[in-house]
């Protein structure tokens, strides 16, 4: 008898760390999400294994008065103040604003992964309602490699009827060291587009499961195609061999 309970003790301990190594696995094998709505608005996102910074867009017309990135809500009322975005800051005579949009004229956001992976995405809102012939926002999600070589580039387009589009970036080994994302920029003195930016997913893996999704618990030449990628699409997938 005793011995059979020792067996049924040792089948039972064995049934739960294969269930603990599947669940670790089936983690290690998802997504990883940075997302503000965890944050506290107005708190400085600094998750582990990846930073965010706010770098200076392509003139020095409005820039970040630091590198952090901070969970902002939507300053024209489109969205609910409980809903968070990536947000950056300036300042002007002394004074602090938060700038919860993107515009790659002032500003980009940098996402740099401790270690390289395969796949990106990040979720880009609209942040013009005002309509009038050019009533779609456009942004872009760019992906580098280690050497800081751009290795693929994807066109968010948010059409007039839409709040939300979706871009995501999968390669089939992991090269992608950092990414970079805002709205696109028109140095030929046309409009320039803002989006607002939320949810950072990324992962080792070139197409993560949809069910092995991992929430992170934290704190509360393709650069030229930046401007020339002007193509219609509301939500694409690219993917781009290194």
């Amino acid at each position: 008898m005793r011995k059979q309970l020792v067996y049924r003790g040792l089948s039972s301990l064995a049934v739960v760390a294969a269930g603990l190594l599947a669940w670790n696995t089936q983690a290690a094998a998802g997504i990883i999400w940075v997302d503000p709505d965890n944050y506290n608005l107005g708190d400085a996102i600094t998750p582990p294994f990846v930073t965010l910074q706010a770098l200076q867009g392509a003139t020095s017309q409005v820039p970040p008065s630091t590198s952090t990135v901070y969970a902002l809500a939507d300053d024209k009322g489109h969205y609910p103040s409980s809903m968070h975005f990536f947000g950056w800051k300036t300042k002007s005579v002394n004074v602090v604003y938060d700038k919860p949009a993107w515009r790659q004229k002032w500003v980009v956001l940098k996402a740099e992964f401790e270690s390289a992976v395969s796949f990106v995405s990040m979720d880009f809102y609209r942040n013009d309602f005002s309509g009038g012939p050019l009533d779609d926002e456009w942004g872009f999600l760019t992906a580098f490699n280690s050497w800081g070589v751009p290795i693929a580039t994807v066109p968010v387009g948010i059409a007039v009827n839409q709040e939300l589009s979706t871009a995501t970036i999968s390669l089939t080994s992991p090269d992608i060291k950092y990414v970079m994302a805002s709205g696109m920029y028109n140095p030929s003195g046309g409009v320039d587009d803002d989006v607002l930016l939320t949810r950072l997913g990324y992962s080792v893996e070139t197409a993560p499961e949809p069910l092995s999704l991992v929430g992170l618990a934290s704190g509360g030449g393709a650069l030229a195609v930046w401007m020339g990628l002007r193509r219609r699409g509301a939500r694409r997938k690219v993917t781009h061999a290194a």
